[in-house]
């Protein structure tokens, strides 16, 4: 028994004179060296996030330029307006154009569609881009019925600006060919009664087809209906 109090006794001096040493030379904890990734990760992440967040954006903003490919060239056409203008596809390059075949006695789609050109047209005056820049052609299938008289009637029930806004006629048959070299469908019944596709020919500067524009994206009722700034949007893409 006294032996193993003299050994805990040695034991115990041994401590204290360690404990003791330590104190004295004063030995300070060791760091752990932080790795590559523990300084700069939070900052690479961040850094990756906004060029992720800026390619978005950069592409968001070409994206309606490069999906607007040129689908073909635009076909030539002879039209009188309702000052009688010649109005034609070559001296009205230099300008975008929206081209679209209607009939002011259309009793379904033409009206809402013609009201939404109207508010486009809204859009592209305030950007002071329409007239000089921007043009649209309302072409009749029915140029019977469709007298001048009644196109200016028509243009003025819409707040048309036949500045920018040219309401065009010519022979019916070439009419109707015409149309379906822009590849809209035009019908007559034989009770005399036209349809057509609802559709807006969109030309460049060029006189290149870039798009053919539903109409019924915009006018037909729902929740994901494009708006007259869309339509806007994608003209002024091309100037």
């Amino acid at each position: 028994m006294e032996q193993e109090r003299d050994e805990k006794q040695i034991v115990n001096n041994i401590n204290e004179t360690i404990n003791d040493t330590i104190e004295q030379v004063g030995v300070a904890p060791i760091k752990q060296e932080r790795t590559f990734l523990q300084r700069y990760g939070f900052p690479l992440v961040l850094l990756t996030v906004c060029l992720v967040l800026g390619g978005y954006l950069l592409y968001s903003q070409n994206k309606t330029t490069d999906n607007l490919q040129v689908q073909m060239a635009g076909v030539n056409f002879s039209y009188a307006d309702t000052d009688g203008n010649e109005v034609t596809l070559e001296n009205t390059n230099g300008k975008v154009r929206l081209l679209y075949f209607f009939f002011a006695s259309c009793p379904n789609v033409c009206p809402p569609t013609t009201a939404l050109l109207s508010q486009v047209q809204d859009e592209l005056k305030a950007d002071k881009v329409f007239g000089n820049k921007v043009e649209f052609m309302s072409v009749t299938i029915d140029p019977t019925k469709d007298t001048t008289d009644v196109l200016k009637d028509y243009a003025d029930t819409y707040d048309a600006d036949l500045t920018g806004w040219k309401f065009l006629r010519g022979q019916e048959q070439a009419t109707a060919e015409l149309a379906k070299k822009y590849q809209i469908l035009v019908d007559k019944d034989d009770e005399g009664n036209f349809s057509h596709m609802n559709l807006i020919v969109l030309l460049d500067k060029k006189g290149n087809v870039r798009d053919w524009i539903s109409a019924n994206d915009y006018i037909e009722e729902g929740v994901n209906n494009k708006t007259p700034q869309d339509m806007a949007k994608e003209i002024k893409s091309l100037l």
